[in-house]
């Protein structure tokens, strides 16, 4: 019966993607469009696979799937049960993947298989929102814009039901309506779509809405250049409000510090040094050379703990190796300034996405000392970093060739 739904919701999907028109406006061939997705959602079963192969107890996919069933019955049949495990915002945020899961449930009878492919499908959307932005704002440079599906570690880490496929999604669209934001004039529609993204970010993952809230702000005084000043000038009244009558409220470095120890509590095989914060601001000081070094570096090759591990550290070297290129390379050309005026190091997106990236790599090294978890949080952050430095790359032989075969072979005129 779950391969005959398999077979069926493919089908589906595959109609869906061929006839959306929202999909169809990001100039992708249909045939291309069905390989990507057959792409994602292979490579959520394969994550399933090798979660249920090398992850203690299985890993949080196959932790959620079987708690959706034992919620579902508390829910029907036990219900001061359910509302026990749903008391505190804590577990309601922690439980929002196991809803998803129920939800799904309904549809699949109860694979996880099938599970997968209904919502890759959902993701898929969110891929093509965030493709669209990265088609606009990255011109005549479809490698980069091709990264938003092809990146190992965010393709491996949101092609199956967790939290970051949730956020991927939800960052698409924030972007994207971001975007039409700033190019189309204000608009309610919009800014309501995009407060609800910034809203379900916020509800999965705290520690991911907070780096994007200035990247968003950098973002935006940098494109609007008539309205800089009154945009700077809004944005200190609003921080100086924030210290003084927000930041009182939400005691920050014991907030970082208990996230911290949730993560110190755990067990695991690839445990880095990091020292313990004391809910204190000079204890985060303290620790900001360490969470450097781990946000932004680990794992090194052979660290991790699991095979799989080996291979995302060969992908953030290699992205750190086109960051150090990409600024070398700007360094050099100083000297020509009419040849940096046509190759800016970083747009006004890519300083968004620098800010964003950045800032959230450091609050995943803050927080959390195992180099296997770091790869999983840090996975949606290495494609903002690298997507401004390998954009300012495009004009090289190399780069011009393969962006004019990638606009030839895969993709229509916008």
């Amino acid at each position: 019966m779950h391969i005959l739904l398999l077979i069926l919701y493919y089908i589906l999907c595959a109609y869906g993607i061929a006839r959306l028109r929202f999909i169809r406006k990001s100039g992708i061939k249909p045939a291309l469009l069905q390989l990507l997705f057959a792409i994602h959602v292979a490579t959520g079963w394969i994550h399933n696979a090798i979660a249920w192969r090398y992850y203690p107890g299985h890993g949080d996919v196959w932790d959620n799937f079987e708690k959706s069933f034992m919620y579902r019955h508390r829910l029907l049949s036990q219900f001061a049960l359910w509302k026990s495990d749903n008391n505190t915002l804590t577990h309601i945020t922690h439980n929002g993947i196991i809803y998803i899961q129920m939800l799904l449930n309904c549809f699949s009878l109860g694979s996880l298989a099938v599970n997968t492919l209904l919502f890759a499908f959902i993701v898929f959307l969110g891929n093509i929102a965030l493709f669209r932005v990265f088609r606009q704002r990255f011109p005549d440079d479809p490698l980069t814009s091709f990264t938003v599906f092809l990146l190992p570690s965010v393709l491996f880490w949101t092609s199956c039901i967790h939290r970051e496929a949730v956020l991927y999604l939800l960052m698409g669209f924030l972007l994207f309506n971001m975007h039409r934001l700033l190019t189309r004039g204000i608009s309610l529609k919009h800014a309501f779509l995009g407060g609800l993204c910034l809203l379900g970010i916020a509800y999965f993952r705290i520690a991911f809405a907070i780096p994007l809230l200035p990247a968003l702000f950098c973002w935006w005084v940098a494109a609007k250049r008539r309205a800089r000043r009154k945009i700077l000038l809004g944005g200190a009244i609003t921080l100086i409000l924030f210290i003084l009558l927000i930041l009182p409220l939400f005691d920050l470095p014991v907030i970082i510090a208990r996230r911290q120890q949730e993560f110190m509590s755990l067990e695991g095989h690839s445990r880095l040094f990091l020292p313990t914060l004391n809910g204190s601001w000079s204890s985060l000081l303290a620790i900001l050379p360490y969470a450097l070094l781990n946000g932004l570096f680990q794992p090194l090759p052979g660290m991790g703990g699991q095979p799989v591990y080996f291979i995302f550290s060969l992908e953030l070297l290699a992205i750190w190796g086109i960051v150090l290129f990409a600024i070398l390379r700007t360094i050099r050309n100083r000297q020509n300034p009419m040849r940096l005026s046509k190759e800016p190091l970083i747009t006004t997106f890519g300083l968004f996405c620098l800010v964003f990236a950045l800032f959230g790599m450091l609050t995943v090294g803050m927080m959390i000392p195992f180099a296997g978890a770091i790869v999983r949080y840090r996975s949606i952050y290495l494609l903002f970093l690298l997507a401004p430095f390998l954009h300012s790359l495009r004009t090289l032989p190399l780069f011009q060739t393969l962006n004019e075969r990638l606009h030839s072979y895969l993709s229509h005129k916008l």
